[in-house]
């Protein structure tokens, strides 16, 4: 803001965020993994970066994570204008982008006496041995931001040392590299069927999404496990979301692995997680998309089964987002200050 209290300079206001895990363990003991190399970037942009590791907290471990988040305007020849006092009136285009790894992830849930004689085991585990996001928007100034850069890896995927290939495919969102633009590719009929494993709900302000394209076991899937869409249900464990994408007009947040420990149903979906008065989730199972590996002589309710273990609790590993956008006069006289 210059000297002139009445007038807001049209300055471009950064926002990116990047974390590498993060959790909240309820039962039997509750305790908090606080975010894990976190890195928030300057509303003036810049640069901020995080690495720490190995760690370890209860149930959850990793070997290490590392975030960096960036923001700055594009054009090099006229950035030097700014250094001549007109850099709050500058309406250069603008580059945000938010990148995260993750290595060494796991997830030790212990089991009661009856999943040790359901499964064999006292524990079941989840590992994931490579994850990372890189997220990255382009602003014009004038319209949305345009989200063209979009990439995610998740790589040695097991439960209980069955492995799990988690395929990717992000075209869909970066092709549509706007709200506005894929909410006009949605509105045809055909294109909505293609892509509707990746859709999980759009409405009017919000698209919750995915950029898994198929989950798929190596070979033996873990006992009791349940494929549905990029949701993956283990009892003893809870629910795994693979991939899950939330999409508004110039924001975009992209989280790798979202888990929910210990539901009897096995967790719950996106659409429960964000605004439940305004979202209806959409039931996976009539997708007829879904595969089930019942345990050897053991049987499981129509969620997944019961748990057979005490541990509650919530949390993800790897997560991007970013935002942003240019301040203007307010309109109709309105008043700056007092």
């Amino acid at each position: 803001m210059n000297g002139d209290r009445n007038h807001i300079e049209p300055r471009f206001l950064f926002h990116a965020e990047a974390l590498g895990l993060a959790a909240h363990i309820r039962q039997p003991k509750e305790y908090f993994v606080d975010s894990v190399a976190s890195s928030t970037l300057a509303i003036t942009g810049g640069r901020a970066q995080a690495r720490v590791g190995p760690g370890e907290v209860g149930i959850i471990s990793y070997q290490s994570a590392a975030t960096h988040v960036c923001g700055d305007f594009l054009s090099s020849e006229e950035i030097g204008q700014l250094a001549a006092g007109n850099g709050g009136e500058n309406i250069l285009p603008t580059r945000t982008a938010a990148q995260v790894t993750v290595t060494g992830f796991k997830l030790d849930v212990p089991l009661e006496e009856s999943g040790f004689h359901l499964f064999g085991r006292p524990k079941r585990t989840v590992l994931v041995e490579h994850a990372e996001a890189m997220l990255a928007s382009i602003s014009d100034r004038q319209g949305p931001n345009a989200y063209k850069t979009l990439d995610a890896v998740l790589r040695g995927v097991s439960i209980d040392g069955r492995e799990l290939h988690v395929d990717i495919d992000t075209q869909l969102f970066t092709e549509n590299c706007t709200k506005r633009k894929l909410d006009g590719a949605l509105n045809d009929e055909v294109f909505r069927e293609r892509c509707s494993h990746q859709i999980l709900y759009d409405g009017p302000e919000l698209i919750i999404g995915t950029v898994v394209k198929d989950l798929r076991w190596e070979k033996e899937p873990a006992p009791g496990s349940e494929i549905r869409g990029n949701q993956l249900i283990v009892p003893g464990i809870g629910s795994l979301y693979f991939g899950e994408i939330v999409i508004e007009e110039g924001f975009r947040r992209l989280t790798l692995m979202r888990f929910e420990l210990g539901s009897s149903d096995g967790g719950h979906g996106p659409a429960e997680d964000s605004e439940q008065a305004r979202i209806v989730r959409r039931d996976a199972t009539s997708s007829g998309g879904g595969q089930t590996s019942p345990p050897g002589g053991g049987q499981t309710s129509p969620g997944g089964g019961s748990t057979s273990s005490s541990t509650t609790g919530s949390g993800i590993l790897v997560q991007a987002d970013s935002n942003g956008g240019t301040t203007s006069p307010p309109q109709g006289g309105g008043k700056v200050g007092s």
